[in-house]
């Protein structure tokens, strides 16, 4: 709300930047070569690797302009456009965002000043609010690879001859194709213990569902004598992990079942 009635000052990053400077003199030192079947350029950026789609977007991100430098925040609350990386700099903590999602489709940027992205009536970013609002939310747009950013306007983001950020351009041309990169893969969360499911062969799948549950009183391993064809049907119909339950359920030495 009244921004301006807080205290003045510049905005200080929720990091330690010497720290970070230590961490990527050591990385640079270290080198390497790009791995084997990496994106191209991938070093480059610091190993931050670039999204094509929502669901690739991870917690935190950087985003490059068409000029090639990063979406920059700077501590007075607005937002230019840094020098182009060379080697394997990494991104500086001002130039790193938390993704924060608002729905399936939209989400919010927050910077590391622990301000959000913003867009005032000018349509320029401003980076000043402490809480999510209409104002803060923003719109990912992929079409054919390339991404574009829609604020709350419905203006896309473009940078100025003078590097500022502005969300003012109607449609989405070369000049506001960005690109998003993240740190590391966005993965579904998994149990502890669980493991990517192989249901090609209902019959091992049994097998190995049954080892995995089946209480070995007597060291045997006990699996339900009726046909399994019926299985098959229960995969189809997606109902195979109640079918193996229900034919447990009949054998006496699996006492995760009823």
């Amino acid at each position: 709300a009244a921004y301006t009635s807080v205290k003045g000052g510049k905005l200080k990053l929720k990091c330690d930047l010497g720290e970070r400077r230590k961490k990527s003199s050591k990385r640079k030192r270290e080198g390497g070569d790009n791995p084997s079947g990496s994106e191209p350029g991938l070093l480059k950026h610091g190993k931050w690797k670039k999204v094509s789609s929502l669901e690739e977007i991870a917690d935190r991100a950087i985003i490059e302009v068409c000029t090639g430098g990063y979406v920059t925040a700077e501590d007075d609350g607005s937002f230019s456009v840094g020098a182009v990386k060379e080697d394997s700099d990494p991104p500086g903590p001002a130039e790193i965002f938390t993704v924060v999602r608002v729905s399936e489709t939209k989400m919010a940027f927050k910077t590391g000043y622990g301000r959000y992205i913003g867009v005032n009536t000018a349509g320029e970013l401003t980076g000043k609010a402490e809480a999510v609002g209409p104002r803060e939310i923003w719109e990912p747009v992929f079409e054919e690879g390339k991404l574009a950013l829609c604020a709350c306007n419905h203006r896309f983001i473009t940078v100025t001859d003078e590097n500022k950020v502005f969300a003012t351009a109607e449609q989405a041309k070369e000049q506001e194709m960005l690109t998003m990169r993240c740190d590391s893969p966005v993965q579904k969360r998994k149990r502890a213990g669980e493991e990517e499911e192989d249901v090609t062969d209902v019959s091992s799948y049994e097998v190995n569902t049954v080892k995995k549950f089946q209480s070995f009183i007597d060291h045997k391993l006990r699996i339900c004598s009726e046909d399994s064809s019926s299985l098959e049907k229960a995969k189809h119909d997606g109902k195979l992990h109640e079918a193996l339950l229900d034919r447990r359920e009949k054998m006496k030495s699996d006492r995760y079942c009823k």
